[in-house]
């Protein structure tokens, strides 16, 4: 194949190439991203358990620093509210399963 295109002239094999740039282009834009999976309850509450290892975390910053966590899995987290951070939280803690190491949940 070498031989056949060093027999074409020099404009026709320029634009080829432009062709060829142009169209990889096009087909860059299109490419399918990988999509990122949603964080199961199981996910977050597995999350929740890493970040109770940590002696300073603050209540207010938690759900975000939950949310940081999956990312660094690779989860998709546009969707975890800080209600479903906390919802898991309190679940955990009242199954027993977690100790309240935020101090959020009082003695009720």
């Amino acid at each position: 194949m070498k031989g056949e295109l060093s027999d074409l002239p020099d404009d026709v094999l320029e634009d080829l190439e432009a062709s060829s740039r142009e169209l990889e282009k096009e087909l860059g834009r299109y490419k399918r991203r990988v999509k990122q999976r949603y964080p199961s309850n199981s996910d977050i509450a597995e999350a929740i358990k890493r970040l109770s290892g940590y002696a300073l975390v603050n209540p207010e910053e938690f759900p975000e620093r939950v949310r940081e966590a999956l990312e660094r899995e690779g989860f998709y987290t546009g969707l975890v509210t800080d209600e479903r951070v906390w919802r898991i939280y309190e679940s955990m803690v009242r199954r027993g399963a977690l100790r309240d190491f935020l101090g959020v949940m009082g003695e009720g």
